[in-house]
């Protein structure tokens, strides 16, 4: 089941950062309103996280990421990019705007 439609119905899946706080084990994942327009906007936040993988594929920096999954994996979740997935746990998601 693609949760990205539940959690970001309004944007193109293309992020300005990924990040796993280790020490709060939060995964963070900041979108951007269009690639065009570089204007973040929206914070898909998962919190207690564990069991974390991270699969690299094909990572450049020069390129925009572009989030193309967030599925029900085995009990918890495989958040999936064009350049990487994750696979990991999580016990809530929180999707918040952010003020510019």
């Amino acid at each position: 089941m693609n949760l990205l439609s539940k959690y970001i119905p309004e944007y193109s899946g293309h992020v300005k950062s990924i990040e796993y706080l280790e020490d709060n084990k939060v995964l963070e994942v900041i979108f951007f309103d269009k690639p065009e327009g570089f204007k973040p906007v929206l914070c898909l936040r998962f919190t207690e996280v564990s069991e974390i993988s991270v699969d690299n594929y094909d990572l450049d920096e020069n390129c925009i990421e572009l989030v193309i999954g967030l599925d029900l994996f085995q009990n918890g979740y495989c958040l999936h990019t064009d350049q990487r997935e994750f696979i990991f746990k999580a016990k809530s998601i929180e999707s918040r705007s952010i003020a510019t």
